[in-house]
């Protein structure tokens, strides 16, 4: 009957370190980094639309505003914006 204990109790220990894995996976540096390369996407998207609002490129900002991504590339918009005269 010991060896049934033990096999229950190898059991039982593996899946308290797989729940320990998962809840590790779902919290840990993984998703940090996911949230932080997200920001950086939104930060940079940010300030290409305030970049052709300052340009007075309004049509243009509101056009890339509503995309999905806010990489206009289906909008053909330049990367960039040109220098300030």
């Amino acid at each position: 009957m010991k060896r049934n204990e033990s096999e229950v109790a190898q059991f039982r220990q593996q899946q308290a370190l797989l729940e320990q894995a998962a809840q590790q996976g779902l919290s840990g540096l993984a998703v940090v980094a996911s949230h932080a390369s997200i920001n950086a996407r939104m930060e940079q998207g940010a300030k290409r639309i305030f970049a052709l609002l300052e340009q007075g490129k309004h049509d243009e900002a509101r056009a890339l505003l509503f995309t999905e991504n806010w990489e206009g590339n289906e909008l053909d918009l330049p990367n960039e914006a040109p220098p300030s005269q």
